[in-house]
């Protein structure tokens, strides 16, 4: 069980994440993302063929013209704005939270990220 003392500075450490620009950033930048139907339209087709390209994979088959088809709509969603800039708040945000964990590492010296890594 944590100490009250070490709860309350994790509960501030969540409050300062949150109140940081990257993650109101992302947060903004995933409502634009959730906002846009023809990106949403495009993921969900892009996963459902990832789903079948890794099915296929499992069972040792190789489809090209599913393999075409997935690297088309990646092209498409890399071309919309609104998933260049979620990728990218995103990108911004896991450093950020990278970072502290770094931090936290350096700190008690103990690699902390490398129990859920391994």
């Amino acid at each position: 069980m944590v100490s009250e003392d070490v709860r309350e500075k994790a509960l501030a450490l969540a409050e300062a994440i949150l109140n940081s620009e990257e993650y109101r950033d992302f947060i903004e930048k995933e409502n634009v993302l959730k906002e846009d139907d023809e990106a949403q339209r495009l993921l969900a087709v892009f996963q459902e063929k990832q789903r079948e390209f890794m099915a296929m994979q499992l069972s040792g088959e190789m489809d090209e013209q599913l393999v075409n088809e997935l690297s088309e709509i990646q092209s498409k969603l890399n071309s919309m704005e609104c998933v260049v800039s979620f990728v990218n708040s995103y990108q911004r945000f896991v450093n950020l939270l990278g970072e502290i964990g770094e931090v936290i590492s350096q700190e008690i010296q103990f690699d902390f990220g490398e129990a859920y890594r391994g």
